[in-house]
């Protein structure tokens, strides 16, 4: 399985207010109950990472929004750069478990739709993504580090 490190892009959170914040990780979170299984691992990795950028109301995060109201509250997030960032650590967090899923799949769609993200940007970060995670694992077996 792939690590979930933190290498969540710093100068981008320091600069959301703690709504975008809240939103940025309710994202995440939306995403690890897609495929009606939520990892251990997510669930930290969205904590670490609300502790690390100092959201205060980290319950925020964890309140269930009926998609269509979460989409509509993705719109708080107008810097382009916090989308992007957003749409590649949905994908990141998507292959912890090995398999990125169709309903994944669909749900980072219609995130990124609803941030005005094009399909051709989202084909990219995907393929980014993969690339990284491939080559984090070709440094693991080089280097005979053990996997995490």
């Amino acid at each position: 399985m792939p690590n979930i490190d933190t290498s969540l892009n710093k100068s981008v959170m320091v600069l959301l207010s703690e709504e975008e914040k809240v939103v940025f990780l309710k994202a995440l979170l939306k995403l690890s109950t897609q495929d009606g299984h939520v990892d251990e691992n997510e669930i930290k990795y969205i904590k670490k990472m609300a502790q690390r950028y100092k959201v205060i109301n980290v319950q925020k995060i964890f309140i269930n929004t009926p998609e269509q109201i979460f989409l509509n509250e993705l719109k708080i997030l107008k810097n382009r750069r916090a989308a992007l960032e957003l749409i590649k650590e949905m994908f990141r967090l998507g292959h912890t478990d090995q398999s990125l899923g169709d309903e994944e799949i669909l749900f980072i769609g219609r995130v990124a739709e609803a941030l005005g993200i094009e399909t051709k940007k989202i084909e990219q970060i995907s393929s980014w993504v993969i690339d990284f995670l491939i080559l984090q694992e070709q440094g693991r077996i080089i280097f005979e580090e053990e996997s995490k």
